[in-house]
């Protein structure tokens, strides 16, 4: 379903190129009217419901008949008015790829469910969970490096960070200002449109990788309980936009890993060629598979097992009870580490 969006604004010029701007460029998902004041609009908009409103600040007529109605903004010049008259304002210079995010965003506080945001029929959407089995494993730089890989082949990824503390940005960057716990807010509250918060939200990698903002407090993390992160889940599944939706989580041996059991297709272990790291990666081995055989969780059929920062892949002497798929050199990066394991072969064996 396309967003009916109406502009209203005296400046024609403006008016055109935002047009031609949504006609080329989001035809599948705008349906653009202009006019030039209110009284164009009541005249000439037809009888067809209106999904936003767009107004220029310089029209001082009462909007609040239209907030009952439809999703209202302000057009303003400025970029530090967040609000005029209570009702949300928007920077009219922005680019218009990001006044379509903040139509999005006004859509998803105010939408009472009726707007769908899907992007194509089926799901066919593959879920990859990476965890840590010991700190400072290195499961976050393969995520991300294998998101990266597959978004630079052409393929819809989503990377999804879970953990308390996220340190995605440090590999990561893109447009955006929101974070991550609106989301978390939209799916709490239940009064968002989730779908539409999810793309208002979303930012992209340089390498063409989807991602969130990390939450602006991280304690917002302690807030998603495993309805949410299943719900979560089940959206973006059901938006049918991405391919593959890589989740970065902490360790977890409680109910979060039997729901991974249940929504991945894989769970990529990640251990380091440690004392530690080994014997750590031995020890949960033999729980999960006590659990499975207790049949409290299905898991030991999607597990990958990764030896990461390995001295000599030739060399690596590996407890006999573990089936390690993929050993990964140490390497000594002085930039971004994810970009030069996005280049390592291998990372084509996870899908």
């Amino acid at each position: 379903m396309k967003i009916r969006l109406a502009l209203v604004d005296s400046d024609e010029d403006y008016r055109k190129r935002l047009s031609d701007f949504y006609i080329k460029n989001y035809h599948d998902k705008i349906e653009i009217m202009t006019f030039s004041s209110l009284d164009s609009f009541e005249s000439n908009r037809g009888n067809k419901p209106i999904d936003v409103l767009l107004v220029s600040e310089d029209i001082e007529d009462d909007l609040s008949f239209y907030t009952e109605k439809m999703s209202v903004a302000y057009l303003c010049d400025r970029d530090l008015i967040e609000r005029k008259n209570n009702i949300k304002a928007v920077n009219k210079f922005k680019k218009p790829e990001k006044i379509y995010k903040e139509i999005l965003n006004i859509l998803a506080d105010s939408s009472n469910g009726d707007i769908a945001y899907k992007f194509n029929d089926g799901n066919n959407t593959l879920v990859e969970v990476f965890m840590p089995v010991n700190g400072g494993a290195g499961a976050t730089s393969l995520a991300i490096a294998y998101g990266k890989r597959l978004a630079m082949q052409g393929i819809p990824t989503l990377y999804l960070n879970f953990e308390l503390l996220n340190t995605s940005k440090l590999f990561m960057n893109g447009e955006g200002s929101i974070g991550f716990d609106e989301i978390i807010y939209a799916i709490k509250s239940k009064k968002q449109n989730v779908p539409l918060k999810i793309e208002s939200s979303v930012v992209k990698s340089r390498e063409g990788l989807d991602f969130f903002n990390e939450a602006r407090i991280a304690l917002d993390m302690l807030e998603m309980n495993d309805e949410n992160i299943e719900l979560l889940i089940r959206e973006l599944q059901g938006m049918g936009k991405y391919r593959h939706i890589i989740i970065d989580s902490d360790l977890c041996m409680g109910s979060r890993l039997k729901l991974y059991s249940k929504l991945a297709h894989k769970i990529i272990l990640v251990f380091e060629e440690s004392a530690i790291g080994m014997k750590k990666m031995s020890d949960l081995n033999r729980a999960l598979q006590l659990l499975e055989n207790g049949g409290n969780i299905d898991i030991t059929n999607k597990i990958t097992i990764i030896c990461n920062k390995v001295k000599d892949v030739n060399a690596v002497s590996i407890p006999a009870d573990l089936s390690v798929r993929e050993f990964v050199k140490r390497y000594n990066a002085s930039d971004d580490l994810t970009d030069v394991l996005r280049q390592v072969s291998f990372l084509d064996n996870l899908r």
